[in-house]
């Protein structure tokens, strides 16, 4: 097996046992631990070219990991847990950030709404992706926008309405998105106290439940609501409550909680867990879904038991892979023009509260293909736009003197936004494109952080003009660049891009964000910028 490391932090010949809530799971090739977007960005173009089957992990509290090899790459974001208020009521979170934190950040802040996420295990990513719910409160009532990353490395804001489909039920269950923020609205204030004593009382109700006395996922099976009655009460009717299989075992106190109670196996969970659905179906006449999420390679005959989707394994007709993001025989969609590549809101610069203003969107498009932006260079190629629903980003504008289209040097003085792209490890430089909403505009080449590169010392509009388009309307406004132009960037295919801002007062917004960007604030950072593979 060639020796192979992921392009950002990693450990090798992982126990997944050690790592899931429920203590099992076989060794995993690496686990990879991104920080921000473009490392993630570059993790799944690094993986496009190795071929490995991928697999996503939250904080393992709703996973079930199979026993056998993972030959391939689980992704933990445990690291991507940056927190800030955007506005007034707008949390943004990212989807490593667990969601007992942000129950306790709304109690700092006096608002209500998320006590019932107070001890839910778990992290915010992986709670939107399934929707989850508990003591009356969903996800879906409070989330306003949702920033995911495709397995193809493209980054977008969805709306809720894209996603939430129900109870339990979201569209990136069924696709192979990555969830790496989540923005989060609490507008209701609430007394402290009163806000506190709402999660000390649904702990209270963890604990005389006994969630926690042995290693379990929490429900094991999603409620039916056709059924009148939770999962949990039907498997108390059928006298499930102690039932066991190997070492796994029905909780004594919640009879829809398997626990794993003496080194349980992957299989003696769902061997238990079939059993259950077969009994709720065959003497209560009710069809349940697994709520747990299992991941790997298991027996065909216990999915299935389980109802549980899989693909079967080339090597071993007897078993499935379930789970993955990615495998090597995953379908790539054909592509459509124009096409996605960025997409979401600017945040502040070092993620602190309210520190650049919301409502500020980026997005780069690709217009045509690489084929046919090579047959005809001079068109074309990619779109970038700011969008802008809060004007207050953008209050220093140049004299009116000064006309829409101008060049203008010294742009940065006033309230702009600005394109870097490069090549991803800095072999050509890279270039900066700044634009105002009034249309003022400047572009700049260098050849290492803030070096300009030979014949760009002096700036010009005629180097540019020839390759480029302005866009411009109430909403937004924006640039277009030739093929010919961005050719030089380009790398095996891909392209480095970063969308960020600057008020013109020290307010600085960054897309996608950074970890732990340097002050002062620096955009010039091409090993930062999120790589994206073009089609």
């Amino acid at each position: 097996m060639p020796e192979l490391s992921p392009p950002c932090f990693f450990e090798s010949d992982v126990q997944l046992s050690q790592k899931a809530y429920y203590g099992i799971g076989g060794e995993a090739r690496f686990v990879a631990y991104p920080g921000y977007p473009s490392e993630l960005a570059d993790l799944l173009i690094w993986n496009r070219e190795n071929r490995l089957p991928l697999a996503l992990m939250g904080a393992g509290s709703n996973i079930l990991f199979s026993g056998m090899p993972f030959p391939g790459v689980v992704i933990s974001l445990k690291n991507m847990n940056r927190m800030f208020w955007i506005s007034d009521d707008e949390l943004f979170c990212g989807a490593g950030v667990e969601n007992t934190a942000i129950a306790e950040e709304l109690l700092r802040c006096g608002r209500s709404g998320g006590e019932w996420l107070y001890r839910l295990p778990g992290q915010i990513g992986a709670t939107v992706r399934m929707n989850a719910r508990c003591f009356g409160g969903e996800v879906s009532e409070h989330t306003s926008g949702i920033l995911s990353v495709s397995v193809d490395g493209r980054m977008r804001r969805l709306a809720a309405e894209q996603v939430f489909h129900g109870y339990k039920h979201t569209s990136l269950m069924e696709n192979p998105e990555i969830v790496t923020a989540v923005l989060l609205r609490f507008p209701d204030i609430r007394p402290k106290h009163e806000i506190e004593e709402l999660m000390r009382k649904n702990e209270r109700e963890r604990l005389e439940k006994h969630h926690f006395d042995y290693p379990s996922c929490g429900s094991t099976f999603k409620n039916n609501y056709t059924a009148g009655r939770s999962s949990g009460k039907i498997f108390d009717e059928l006298g499930f409550r102690g039932e066991r299989e190997g070492g796994a075992e029905v909780s004594q106190y919640h009879a829809n909680f398997i626990y794993n109670r003496q080194k349980a196996t992957a299989e003696d969970v769902l061997r238990l867990a079939a059993r259950m659905r077969s009994a709720a179906f065959e003497k209560a006449g009710v069809q349940l879904d697994l709520e747990v999420q299992c991941i790997g390679l298991f027996d065909r005959g216990l999915l299935d038991d389980c109802g549980v989707e899989y693909t079967p394994d080339p090597d071993d007709a007897s078993r499935g892979w379930t789970g993955l993001l990615w495998s090597h025989d995953s379908m790539v969609p054909a592509e459509t023009y124009p096409s996605m590549l960025l997409q979401g809101p600017m945040t502040g610069y070092f993620g602190t509260d309210h520190e650049y203003p919301s409502g500020v969107f980026a997005q780069v498009e690709q217009l045509v293909s690489l084929e046919d932006a090579e047959s005809s260079p001079d068109l074309p190629f990619l779109r970038w736009t700011s969008r802008i629903f809060n004007f207050d980003a953008f209050k220093v504008k140049p004299s009116e003197s000064l006309k829409k289209g101008a060049f203008l040097d010294g742009l940065w003085q006033f309230s702009v936004s600005e394109l870097f792209i490069s090549d991803g490890d800095r072999r050509n430089g890279y270039l900066e494109f700044e634009m105002t909403p009034q249309g003022q505009w400047v572009a700049l080449r260098f050849d290492s952080p803030r070096k300009r590169a030979s014949g760009y010392e002096i700036l010009s509009a005629e180097p540019w003009i020839e390759h480029l388009g302005f866009l411009q309307d109430d909403a937004g406004f924006g640039m277009e660049f030739s093929y010919e132009l961005l050719r030089p960037f380009i790398r095996e295919g891909s392209l480095a891009m970063q969308c960020c801002a600057s008020s013109g007062g020290g307010q600085y917004g960054l897309f996608p964000w950074w970890n732990e960007p340097e002050k002062p604030a620096d955009f010039h950072q091409p090993g930062k910028f999120f790589r994206i593979q073009l089609s």
